[in-house]
Formats: structure tokens, C-alpha cells, sequence
């Protein structure tokens, strides 16, 4: 470090310390300087410790931008990685990432030093947490996913040199293998179970969900997605629906319930609609209408005001979990009395996601139906996710149409 002093044209001078440091990027030589008034020991002091103190910071600025030197223990990484993953994903999905985030806690420590781990080490800590909390292979799945996107952000960030879990693969025993099969086989309803859902769903005292059961089958959109719908997104001319947005509501009271956007850029969409969806929309809206002269006339603290189409029967939109709730009853009620109503045993556990099942199910089983317009329906970017759906583009989507239309007619 030396110092310059420079003369201005007033005659009174400047004084500047400087030094030189090597940029961490480059690896090139480059020159700092901090300016100061008065040429007193003092000065040249405060100046030196300033100068110092400006080229560690430019220094630690530019190392972190590619060695993540920042990033020592496995907490450091696992809390950087969050803070910039949360805000790329919906809040729901923030929440349960943090569930799996508390079963990493478990399985390794905070303070492990990033430079001692190893895939053996992590491999080692699987098997450990498997065997002493006994869980599902599925369960292993989710944490190694966590822990794949973590390390893999320690390696964008330089942190370490590989990803310890990349070379990891988890084997599920024989008996986790017909255990998965049966839970994905328990998603898809054939067209008896759907029959039986349905009129038992016509059963119920609140008419919506069947109709909204009937428009998911319809449609194949996602309960978020319906739960947002209001009147203004059906155009009935063309006999199109527009879903183009997705109500967040969980672990949220009614009145804080938002729109935000669909699960994916992808699942912005303009549907076709079969004629028993645009009947069940009719009927929808005109249950809306007698509900809100009902509460123009008779106000109550458990009513609740709202433009949603799919509304419960105190006026709040239908929600994953409300729905959730009467395919509940349903599902107990036709595990004891199916045999005696219908004629076969009840095995399933219908949910209101699989309503979107038996929507991509039912096209895809038709081969006239392309794959491509089956992702423009639902809104799927990859095929394999949308033949993940399935049991077993057109510039129009007329052949789904007829495709669901067909479908509902068969099962009365």
C-alpha cells in the first residue's frame, strides 16, 4: 500500500491510498483506491484500514459468486438452497418441501462439513433412517429428490466439487413394488366405480359436487384450478372454458383464500367442453343465484360471499379439502354397502384429483385421440407425465369431446 497525492486546480490537494489485489476471476492484478482530505497520521490510519477493509469486500463479493465459499456445513447449503428455491414454487409446495426438510434434520446434522461427505456416507445414512423409522420406499424417494436438488445447487454454486447423491440409486424390495402398484392401481376407477361414485354423489344433500365431479371429468382440470373458476370464464356460445389461474387456500381461512397462477405455463388453457359439463355449469350457477338471494334475505356469520362457480353450500369455493371430505363418507359407505348396491366390492380410495385421471384415462384409451392433444387439454408440457395418468395435436380437441361424452353416456 502507498500513497498519492494529486493537485487540483484550486491548488488545494488530495490524498488517495492505494493498493493493488488479484481479482479472484480473472486472476489479473487491479487497483483500489480510497480518497481522504488531510495528510495527518490519523488520516493515512482511518485511510489504510478503509482501503483494507473496501478490497476484502470486493474480493468476498466476487469469490462468492462462484466458489460459494460462504457454504462450509451441510446446514449452510441446505439453508441457501432453500432460500432461493422457495421463490421459484408455490407456497403449498414450499410447505411440504419443509416437511421432507424436517426428515433430512434426522438423517444428517446441520454442522456436517460439506468436504466430508461422501455417497458412501450419505448411502449409509438412507439405510440407517430406513431401517430405524421403517419407511416407505416412497418416502426414501422424496428425501433423496430433496437431497439431490441441494447438493446439485452446491455444485452450481461451487461449493463441492460433485453431488454425493447423483450415483445413489434406491432399490424398492418386491413387496414395496406390489405395494406402490396397488395404491396406483387404487387411483383408477373403471366405468362400474365410477357409476357408483357418481350416484352416490347425486345422493348427497349439496348437489355442486356432483356437478363439480361431473365438469373434472369433463374438463381434467385440477381442483385448485375449478375452485377458481367463476361464471365469466365459460363462454357457453363456443362452449369453451378458459382456466387460467388456480386458487391457493392452503392452510388458509376462507376470507384469505387468493388466485394465483396455474401449476404450470402449460396448463393456461382454452378447453372444449361436452355438453354434460356445460349442463352441470347451468346448474351450478343457478344454485349460485337462489344461495345468494337466500343470503341477501337471511344473513348469517357462516355464510360466505363469492363469485367462485363451485361454491360449498355456505357460499365458499370447494376446495381439495372440502372435497376431500365428502369422498370420504363416500368411500366408507361403499366400502360396506357396494356389494349390496351395486353389485361388486368397493377397493378404491377415490380422491378429487383422480377425477383428472379418469379424464386422461378415457382419452387416452381411445386411439383416435393424440397424445399431443391430450397435453393441450390438461395442460401437461412432457408426454411422460401425461401417460403417467394413464391405466393402461389436433387443431381441435372435437375427438376428446366426443371421447368423455361417449364415456359419461356408457355409465348413465
Amino acid at each position: 500500500m502507498y500513497f498519492e497525492e494529486r493537485k487540483r486546480k484550486n491548488g488545494k490537494s488530495t490524498y488517495y491510498a492505494v493498493d493493488r489485489y488479484v481479482d479472484p476471476l480473472t486472476g489479473k492484478a487491479k487497483r483500489e483506491v480510497v480518497k481522504f482530505t488531510t495528510n495527518t497520521a490519523r488520516a493515512r490510519k482511518q485511510a489504510e484500514r478503509d482501503l483494507a477493509a473496501k478490497i476484502e469486500e470486493l474480493i468476498a463479493e466476487k469469490q462468492g459468486t462462484f466458489n460459494g465459499a460462504a457454504m462450509v456445513t451441510f446446514g449452510d447449503l441446505k439453508a441457501k438452497w432453500l432460500e432461493t428455491w422457495q421463490t421459484t414454487v408455490k407456497p403449498p409446495t414450499v410447505t411440504r418441501e419443509k416437511m421432507v426438510l424436517k426428515r433430512i434434520e434426522e438423517l444428517m446434522a446441520d454442522d456436517v462439513l460439506l468436504e466430508v461427505i461422501t455417497p458412501l456416507l450419505i448411502q449409509n445414512l438412507l439405510n440407517d433412517y430406513k431401517k430405524k423409522y421403517h419407511s416407505t420406499h416412497s418416502t426414501m424417494q422424496h428425501i433423496k429428490c430433496s437431497l439431490n436438488k441441494i447438493f446439485d445447487y452446491g455444485v452450481l454454486h461451487n461449493a463441492i466439487p460433485f453431488s454425493p447423491t447423483r450415483v445413489i440409486k434406491l432399490s424398492a424390495s418386491s413387496k414395496e413394488k406390489r405395494e406402490k402398484r396397488l395404491r396406483h392401481e387404487a387411483k383408477f376407477l373403471d366405468e362400474h366405480e365410477v357409476h357408483a361414485l357418481l350416484a352416490e354423489l347425486r345422493k348427497r344433500r349439496h348437489q355442486t359436487y356432483y356437478d363439480l365431479a361431473l365438469f373434472m371429468i369433463g374438463t381434467g382440470c385440477r381442483i385448485g384450478e375449478a375452485a377458481a373458476l367463476t361464471e365469466a370464464d365459460i363462454d357457453f356460445e363456443n362452449r369453451l372454458v378458459t382456466i387460467d389461474k388456480s386458487l391457493q387456500y392452503y392452510d388458509l381461512r376462507v376470507d384469505e383464500y387468493y388466485e394465483d397462477t396455474t401449476k404450470t405455463e402449460a396448463g393456461e388453457r382454452v378447453e372444449e367442453l361436452p355438453e354434460f359439463a356445460i349442463d352441470a355449469v347451468k346448474r351450478v350457477i343457478a344454485r349460485n343465484k337462489a344461495f345468494d338471494e337466500h343470503m341477501a334475505d337471511f344473513p348469517a356469520d357462516a355464510f360466505h360471499a363469492s363469485k367462485s362457480l363451485f361454491r360449498t353450500e355456505y357460499g365458499s369455493p370447494i376446495t381439495s379439502h372440502s372435497f376431500r371430505e365428502i369422498l370420504t363418507r363416500i368411500n366408507k359407505s361403499l366400502t360396506k354397502h357396494c356389494q349390496e348396491w351395486y353389485g361388486f366390492e368397493w377397493t378404491k380410495n377415490a380422491i378429487p384429483h383422480g377425477f383428472r385421471h379418469i379424464h386422461i384415462s378415457v382419452l387416452r384409451d381411445d386411439p383416435s385421440i393424440s397424445l399431443k392433444e391430450v397435453q393441450k387439454r390438461v395442460g401437461h408440457v412432457r408426454a411422460e407425465t401425461t401417460d403417467g395418468y394413464t391405466h393402461t395435436l389436433d387443431e381441435n380437441q372435437d375427438k376428446s369431446v366426443e371421447a368423455i361424452t361417449r364415456f359419461i353416456e356408457k355409465i348413465g
